[in-house]
């Protein structure tokens, strides 16, 4: 049943989707990192005060059982108000997606933004605790983040430059993270191997750049397009494969050009449509995971009915490196293979592949909560940053991912003055047996047993200082 359900939503016209979009009002269903950018957001207010707060954690899962705290995500953020155009923040961020060890997944942040006439200037830095072999705490510039910004804005035109991440990431629901993250070896060693020798290391980057926007009257509508560079270490010999040839007497420095455009429409109340797309030139090279992405995400309302529909498509690197938790070597198989593969040595399928995902739900909007259905639908090789993705989420060797996985669910929003809980309960189906069985856990996942289906309750919680227009009008 769920094969035929996932054939028939998948020929449903997108075009028909967005002419639903187009007659609707807005319906924001997606929590946004950063809600409040920009000194403007508080300066009506003064002092210290709890700007936001995102909560979202997996409560339980048929394949994991109870999950409460081990994969929590928290973001929350506390305000220092100087004046109508200074400001300065503190925010704590646990991000178990992106490191889960060694104490790197939770981070402090200090940002601090000042407005003069049309510029505005902002600098994002972070508090590194345990750092360094001895431990001690160290505080620097966050060199990936696309929060350090210098921008000018006139009536219609707005030109920001990015020193570090001029924020390569798309999707809302199949958020890419950066698709512009490059990684590469630093102490330019004879051979590549298996074991990091001396200063060997792998570096990671975001590639910085410029970006310029153009604003219709009364910002209803904005298109935007941007490029960057970022250069990194790569052997000047031809034969060179990190596979099958991983040596080198001599490295030279090479560049990665990276590109980014869009446009957003947003009329409060009635309508919100986002494009975006992102790409760079040297995903083989760099051993990045993508290559590009880009995504359509719109929002709206028809009477009491609210709508959330996301298309979002990704093409693979070409060579991505697998790489410990810890980013800071590839992984230790034997033999070496610092490309993702299977337990056999085989490259994964998706790698160089392009694919899409796309969600839909729809709620029914009351006083103060808002139920609703959703269906979700992730191609075999489709790559996000989530643990569903093609590239996590695979068979006990390792040989296949998830075929294709669908997902039905049901929840709501329930709205208490600024705070909104969402409760929401997922089915999953999958072609290939992805899912683990929660009774039979082995050292060799080789051995253990698998099943095509699962489901999941996660629990989602936000706050913000001003009106929670979270999933809301």
């Amino acid at each position: 049943m769920m094969t035929v359900f996932s054939a028939r939503l998948m020929k449903f016209p997108l075009i028909a989707l967005l002419t639903v979009l187009f007659t609707a009002h807005a319906f924001a269903a997606v929590v946004e990192e950063d809600p409040n950018p920009g000194p403007e957001a508080g300066a009506e207010r003064k002092g210290f005060f709890l700007e936001y707060l995102n909560y979202y954690d997996y409560v339980y899962s048929q394949s994991k059982k109870t999950e409460l705290g081990d994969a929590v995500n928290i973001d929350m953020a506390v305000r220092y108000q100087h004046t109508p155009d200074t400001f300065a923040r503190v925010r704590f961020i646990t991000d178990p997606v992106q490191n889960r060890f060694n104490n790197k997944t939770s981070q402090f942040e200090f940002l601090g933004g000042h407005r003069l006439d049309q510029w505005y200037f902002q600098m994002d830095t972070e508090v590194l605790t345990s750092d360094g072999p001895t431990g001690g705490t160290s505080i620097g510039l966050d060199l990936d983040s696309e929060l350090t910004q210098i921008k000018y804005s006139s009536e219609r035109f707005d030109f920001t430059f990015f020193p570090f991440n001029f924020d390569g990431e798309v999707g809302a629901e199949f958020n890419t993270w950066d698709v512009t993250r490059i990684y590469f070896v630093e102490g330019a060693p004879t051979t590549v191997g298996g074991t990091a020798l001396g200063t060997e290391r792998i570096l990671e980057k975001t590639i910085p750049g410029l970006e310029v926007g153009w604003n219709t009257e009364g910002r209803l509508a904005r298109v935007y397009a941007g490029i960057g560079a970022a250069s990194f270490l790569y052997p000047n010999i031809e034969t060179f494969d990190i596979e099958s040839a991983p040596t080198a007497d001599r490295w030279e420095r090479k560049e990665d050009v990276g590109y980014k455009f869009g446009a957003t429409y947003q009329d409060p109340d009635v309508l919100r449509i986002k494009f975006q797309a992102v790409g760079h030139t040297e995903s083989r090279r760099t051993g990045s995971l993508l290559a590009g992405a880009a995504s359509i995400y719109g929002i709206g309302r028809v009477g009491q009915f609210v709508i959330e529909n996301e298309w979002t498509a990704s093409k693979a690197g070409d060579a991505p490196y697998r790489l410990t938790r810890d980013g800071a070597w590839f992984e230790d198989f034997s033999p070496f293979q610092p490309i993702w593969s299977d337990v056999f040595g085989n490259k994964h399928g998706w790698i160089g592949k392009t694919d899409f995902a796309t969600s839909l739900r729809v709620g029914f909007k009351r006083e103060n909560s808002t139920p609703y259905l959703s269906y979700k639908y992730q191609g075999a090789n489709f790559i996000f940053r989530d643990r569903e993705s093609a590239h996590r989420l695979r068979t006990g060797d390792e040989s296949e991912s998830h075929g294709g996985l669908s997902r039905v669910g049901f929840g709501a929003f329930f709205q208490a003055g600024q705070f909104i809980v969402n409760p929401e309960f997922e089915y999953f189906k999958a072609k290939n047996a992805v899912f683990a069985n929660a009774s039979d856990v082995r050292a060799d996942r080789r051995l253990a047993s698998f099943s095509t289906e699962d489901y999941q309750l996660s629990l989602l919680i936000t706050y913000r200082i001003d009106e929670n227009r979270t999933f809301q009008p």
